[in-house]
């Protein structure tokens, strides 16, 4: 599989022009024979968003350009990091991929390894995923981490989680 990675600098919080940049990386890879697309962790928001989460239209608008990316998009997949809200009990939000395929609904993954250290304060803001997805994408099994979900023990220092994503995604196809 061809995969073309969008090497974007979202703004934080300017959606549209984030909206404009992943667009553009987009079609530039799909061109080029990428047969999947990745925009980065919170392409559509910029990283870290912060408090800007807790602003009235800010989930939403973000919400709205998720969906007009789902619109955009052509025979090529594209997996966008955005901030999705959370429906059910924890934190108001998740730290998400989304995967966008042209006739398909959206299928999502939420990070599940949240970093409280040092300036990162995601789990304020976040509710932990369950270990990432599998999903099909053009008759191949992708297993979807967001940033820290692939890191493990034996290329740190210490062990800053426990378990492996990575591990039950493999496990799980």
């Amino acid at each position: 599989m061809k995969i073309g990675v969008a090497q974007i600098n979202p703004t934080v919080g300017d959606l549209r022009g984030n909206f404009d940049k992943i667009l553009d990386a987009y079609r530039r890879l799909a061109a080029a024979g990428a047969e999947l697309v990745l925009a980065p962790e919170l392409a559509v928001t910029g990283y870290p968003p912060q408090d800007l989460v807790y602003k009235s239209r800010f989930v939403p608008q973000t919400l709205e350009v998720i969906a007009r990316l789902h619109e955009s998009v052509a025979e090529v997949p594209l997996l966008v990091g955005y901030v999705d809200r959370n429906k059910g009990r924890g934190k108001p939000f998740y730290n998400a991929a989304a995967l966008l395929e042209r006739g398909q609904p959206i299928r999502k993954s939420f990070k599940t390894l949240l970093p409280t250290y040092d300036v990162f304060d995601e789990d304020r803001y976040f509710e932990p995923g369950t270990g990432g997805e599998v999903f099909t994408v053009a008759g191949r099994q992708i297993g979807v981490t967001i940033c820290e979900d692939i890191w493990t023990e034996r290329y740190l220092p210490r062990a800053l989680y426990e378990g492996e994503i990575v591990r039950g995604l493999v496990e799980r196809g």
